[in-house]
Order: structure tokens, then sequence, then C-alpha cells
């Protein structure tokens, strides 16, 4: 493809619909106690996107981008979102943006500019909440351990290539978590089969309806995550997740802190997690299914856990006692109990396990 940019010129039109909605005073949500969202410009004009991005494409920072739909950026396009931009996804429309395998997206803020992701109805100044629109979801070419589809939309990685999806840098997403079939909502942050040479840092998930990060496969790195008001698991790896994550803050989930299935041997490092929900399944939650033997490296980890359901760590399925470590890892609150998650003695069992190796730190 030729790589002449396109700044939504009349060649991407055929591919990318664009609907001026007229002007208005907006600004971007409330800032959150860790990063503060950048404000949309007063004078910023609505312009809508809407199907698929086939070329070169540059969002500018002028501009208030509408999502009106699933949004799609295909294989050989580049989208570039400019720092300090605002994208808000559409209500009632399944408002959502996915990057294809051989796609890139290039998000990079700054601390001053943050990119911004959200919904229509926060840039319109009604109160935000979970679930007003979809989400963003990367989609790679690196391995997974199931070679599986995504469970949202019906993309296969083919598991060969190490290419990169792009950047991801000083970006807030909020509002996120829309159902597009029953059962199947979308996270804040979906990365599936993306490789260590995509960027992804500095990020802030707000009142995400699903969970607020969620990781199939890959190799992809993360530094400085912020995840707070999730109301399913705050960050979330399956699938043979072999990357690592370095400086993770986790506040207001609903169910785990971190959430780890598949054959997965994450690294995670400098975390702090906060759980006070009674619906919680653990500050660290190590879910192994038939077949699948799940643990973790944790350098300097604090879990801070004031529920009653369930223990700081808890375990189901078989713990990977020979690969996982724990270093400074430090479990605080009214619940420091490490825990079989159904209670059964093959679950105690596992759990075990991962008491010896806490205990020999």
């Amino acid at each position: 493809m030729n790589t002449k940019n396109v700044l939504l010129s009349l060649a991407a039109i055929a591919a990318l619909t664009f609907t001026g909605c007229g002007g208005g005073g907006s600004s971007s949500p409330t800032a959150t106690p860790t990063a503060t969202p950048t404000e949309t410009p007063a004078t910023a004009e609505k312009q809508t996107l809407a199907g698929q991005i086939t070329e070169n494409t540059v969002l500018s920072a002028d501009t208030t981008w509408i999502l009106d739909g699933k949004v799609e950026v295909m294989d050989g396009a580049t989208l570039t979102i400019e720092a300090g931009t605002t994208v808000a996804g559409k209500e009632g429309t399944n408002a959502w943006l996915i990057v294809y395998p051989g796609a890139e997206l290039i998000a990079n803020g700054t601390a001053a500019k943050r990119i911004t992701f959200t919904s229509e109805l926060a840039v319109d100044g009604e109160a935000e909440a979970a679930g007003q629109w979809g989400g963003v979801t990367i989609v790679g070419n690196t391995s997974n351990d199931q070679l599986s589809t995504y469970e949202v939309d019906d993309v296969t990685t083919a598991g060969t290539g190490d290419a990169t999806s792009g950047s991801l840098s000083y970006v807030t997403i909020n509002n996120t978590g829309i159902a597009v079939e029953q059962d199947k909502e979308i996270n804040g942050l979906s990365l599936f089969g993306v490789s260590a040479a995509t960027t992804v840092d500095n990020i802030v998930v707000n009142r995400s309806g699903d969970d607020g990060i969620e990781i199939w496969g890959g190799t992809v790195n993360l530094t400085n995550v912020t995840i707070d008001g999730a109301q399913d698991d705050s960050f979330d790896t399956d699938s043979g997740w072999a990357g690592s994550i370095d400086g993770l803050t986790i506040t207001n989930g609903k169910k785990a802190g971190i959430e780890m299935s598949g054959t997965t041997v994450g690294t995670y490092k400098n975390v702090n997690i906060t759980v006070d929900s009674e619906d919680s399944e653990g500050g660290l939650y190590f879910k192994a299914g038939d077949g699948e033997v799940v643990g973790g490296i944790f350098e300097d980890v604090t879990v801070t856990y004031n529920s009653t359901a369930k223990g700081a760590i808890a375990v189901a399925g078989d713990f990977d006692n020979v690969n996982s470590s724990f270093t400074n890892l430090t479990l605080a609150g009214s619940n420091t109990a490490i825990v079989g998650k159904d209670g059964d003695g093959a679950d105690d069992a596992e759990a075990a396990q991962a008491q010896a190796l806490y205990d020999a730190q």
C-alpha cells in the first residue's frame, strides 16, 4: 500500500464515513486519582467514524471523533491518533474499535496531552458509567496456546509473526464494556496475539463493564498501567501470554485483581492491588482449566485484600510451582489467606503449594 498519510481525505471516504455533528463545548471525563484525562477543546467539532479504515488515516486533536458502530482498521492500514485527541463511542450503536492483524494503531499522547477514549454521553456532559460503549481491541499475529478465535470478533491469529501492532502511550479509556453478543462483552483494552514489538505504556482504564484489560497469548509488554472500577476482572490473561507488566495499580474492581488462565506464566513487577468487593475471586487468581498449569513471576507486588470472599490469593486447578516465583510479594488487609477457590481438596492442595512459595520468600 502507498504509505502516504491521509488526513481524512476523500480517498478514505469509501471506507470511512464522516458526518459533521456540529460544534458545542464539551470536556472529557473527570480525572481519576492517578491520571487526568485531557479536556476536549471547547470549540472541537464532532465528526463520525463508521465502517472500515483501509488507508493510512490521521485523527487530529481539533476534532472529537465519534465511533458509530464497529470501526475496523484493516490489514495494511495505520490509524494515527494525535496527542490530546478524544475518540468517543456513540450510544446504542455497539460502538467499538478493532485493529486487525497487519494493521497498526499509533496512539501516542503525552503526560500533558493524553489521548482519551470515552463515550459520547460523557463528552456531552452526561454521567459517566461502565458500559456506555465498547472499547479498544488489537489483534496481532503472535502465537497463543490455543490459536483460538477472538471471543467477540471471529478472528484467528496466524501465530507465526512478531510484527508490531503499533503504539499506545498516555492513553485513557473510560466507560467501556457493552455486550455485542449475549455473554460476550468488550473489555476496556483487549490484546489478542499482540507482539513485544508493540508499545503499550502509561495506560489508564476507568469504569469497564467487563475486564479492564484482557490479554490472549502474545508477548506484548506493558508499563505503567492504572485500572479502576472494572466490573469483572481488572487485569486478565489467557492463552499463554508470555509478556510482562511493570507498574500496575488496581482499585475498585469487582472480581479478581489479576486473573490468570491458559498456560500462562507472565511476569508482574511493581504491582499494587486493592480489593474490597464481596464479589471478588481473589487479589491474585490462578485459574487453570483442564490440561492447564498456571503460574506467574511476581516481584515487588502488594495485594491489600479487604474482602471476606475467597482470599488474597485464590487457586483453581493446577498451580505451576516450578516456573512461578514470589519476590517481595506482600499480602495485607483484613484477609491475607491463600485458598483453593472452590474449597475442594484438589484446589486446597494446589493452594498449599502457592502458600509454600509465599512462605519461602
